[in-house]
């Protein structure tokens, strides 16, 4: 049997939902799709840095033996890295306090200083890139739509599940960055019940994170205009790793059945991303029992 090296990639452009220029959409299809004619679709976020990864752990999944995989659709916009950065937090984060914007200090010289897109992204997303994914494929499933965020995405991702269940069939939020706005997205928890019993299917959702993430670090990344000192601070602050299982906890004490988590030991912020999409795979189109 020969197979290519390489995922085949279609890829088109959607406009922007606040008329500021296009989404890059990338689409890797599922080679050998299952009798039913239905694939799982894994929307990945961040796709100009992550999208190439995705598409090649699912091309493996869907090459080696009969392990199920998923059409994987990234979402980027084709932008140069100091360019995406940028781009990124305006689309991925709910709306700023004004204590939260002066918290993050020099950490605006990297990502911006616009914010507050989350809600608009999430609408985009739900009601016009799925349906036309839909459209274009028609292989792809409705009712199997999985999404996957990691750092700012990953906020973003617990963002959609606490106030829009109902969006995606499973949630993977990587590293996710809570602590935006001093944790503000976890005041949506006390409605998460409520919605949670409205929806049809619950939901299923895998958090995870990198075991070193919460260590301090020895010196300021390029970009940042911080001291050792404020950057260290700031990680402590971020509680990258603890909050991840107390998260998951509180999901489950809001009446979510399948909320699971993972530490992954050795691996950093930027480490972790390939563990943890495949686990995220796995966890989303599980191996035949």
């Amino acid at each position: 049997m020969s197979f290519s090296i390489q995922a085949p990639i279609d890829q088109f452009e959607l406009p922007h939902p606040g008329g500021t220029g296009t989404f890059k959409i990338s689409v890797s299809r599922v080679a050998n799709p299952p009798a039913d004619g239905k694939v799982p679709v894994l929307f990945v976020l961040d796709a100009d840095i992550g999208f190439a990864l995705a598409a090649e752990i699912a091309r493996l999944r869907g090459t080696v033996g009969t392990l199920p995989t998923a059409m994987i659709v990234g979402v980027g916009y084709g932008a140069e890295y100091t360019e995406f950065a940028k781009l990124r937090t305006a689309d991925l984060t709910p709306p700023l306090s004004e204590a939260g914007r002066a918290a993050l200090g020099g950490m605006t010289g990297m990502i911006g200083d616009k914010d507050g897109g989350a809600e608009a992204f999430l609408t985009f997303l739900v009601d016009t890139l799925a349906p036309e994914i839909e459209r274009r494929y028609p292989e792809a499933s409705a009712t199997d739509r999985i999404l996957y965020g990691h750092s700012l995405g990953g906020l973003f991702t617990a963002y959609a599940l606490l106030t829009r269940p109902d969006a995606f069939a499973t949630f993977l939020a990587g590293s996710p960055s809570l602590w935006w706005d001093g944790f503000a997205v976890l005041g949506h928890l006390p409605d998460f019940a409520g919605r949670l019993a409205g929806v049809e299917r619950q939901p299923r959702v895998l958090v995870s994170v990198g075991g070193q993430e919460q260590e301090a670090p020895s010196k300021v990344p390029a970009g940042l205009e911080m001291t050792i000192e404020q950057m260290q601070a700031m990680v402590a602050a971020c509680r990258m790793v603890d909050a991840v299982p107390e998260f998951v906890a509180a999901l489950r004490e809001a009446g979510l059945a399948e909320a699971d988590s993972y530490i992954f030991d050795g691996e950093d912020h930027g480490s972790v991303i390939p563990a943890a999409m495949m686990r995220g795979l796995r966890f989303a189109v599980p191996d035949p029992a």
